[in-house]
Parts: C-alpha cells; structure tokens; sequence
C-alpha cells in the first residue's frame, strides 16, 4: 500500500515539475533591442504620427505593383513589423526603430529602422497630407536617391 501510494505522489511530483517546464518554455523571452545601441543618450523619440500600418505605393514616383509592395506597422515606443513578398510569398518579420533630429537639407528628421534579419536601414522621413502620406528618402553607396512613398492603411493584408 506505502508503496502504491509513494508511486502515485512521485508520479504528481513529476507531473508537476513537467507542467512548469513547459509553461515557462512559454515564457516571452524578448531581448529585441526596440531602443538605440548605448551611446546614443537622449537623442532619439518616437514619433506617435508614425504610429499605424503604412503600404508603399510608390518607389522613386513609380507605382509599385502588387508583389513589389510591402507594409510597416509601427506600434509606438520602437515596437514594429516589417511585413513583405519574396518570390511572390508573403513574409514578415520583427522591426525595431527610433527617430531623431536630421541635419539633412530634406527634412528635419531621420528614422533607423533595426530588422530581426539583421539588416538595417537609416532614412529621412517627412509627412504630407495631413500626416496620412509618408516619404522615405535615402542616398545609396553609390550616390543615387531613393524616394519612397508609403500610404497610411487600416491593416496589413496578412
């Protein structure tokens, strides 16, 4: 009888030890950097008008078709998600960013944008129409400005 009873209290035991493994696998371990590499004190915020999925309908006053589209969603405080195709299937991925003043002759201010692939890309940005068109602008390393014109949506398609 001791021992029906000494397996059955080892087997809850386990049982348990079991359950709380598991739950806390599910724990979010999210080390994501949403704020600038250290160094950059208080130079940087996040500009709420960014806030909300935007389309890009536009590269370099072309309209861009279909698969050549892809989506920002920015969630405020340096939260976001990058959402695009490659080889016509959709994908997307973790984004983190900040904003700061730009010295550029363009715009006043500049976005760096940090991509759970890696990557990373510093722009200036401007709004118009009455903060529901957003334009990117960058030089590339051989000198050729990009301009990029993205369009304020209810949600990203996926």
């Amino acid at each position: 009888m001791k021992k029906r009873y000494f397996l059955g209290l080892l087997m809850t035991l386990m049982l348990a030890a079991g359950s709380s493994t598991l739950l806390t696998g599910c724990v979010d371990s999210d080390n994501w950097p949403y704020s600038p590499p250290p160094g950059w004190g208080a130079n940087y915020f996040y500009d709420n008008r960014l806030d909300g999925t935007w389309q890009l309908t536009q590269a370099n006053s072309a309209p861009v078709t279909l698969y050549d589209t892809n989506y920002m969603d920015f969630y405020g405080g340096g939260h976001g998600r990058y959402y695009y195709y490659s080889n016509s299937r959709p994908y997307s991925e973790e984004m983190a960013y900040f904003c700061q003043k730009s010295f550029s002759s363009t715009t006043s201010y500049q976005i760096n944008l940090q991509y759970a692939s890696g990557s990373a890309s510093t722009m200036a940005y401007w709004f118009t129409d009455s903060n529901r068109t957003l334009w990117l602008q960058w030089k590339t390393g051989n000198g050729q400005i990009i301009t990029y014109l993205y369009t304020k949506i209810s949600s990203a398609p996926w």
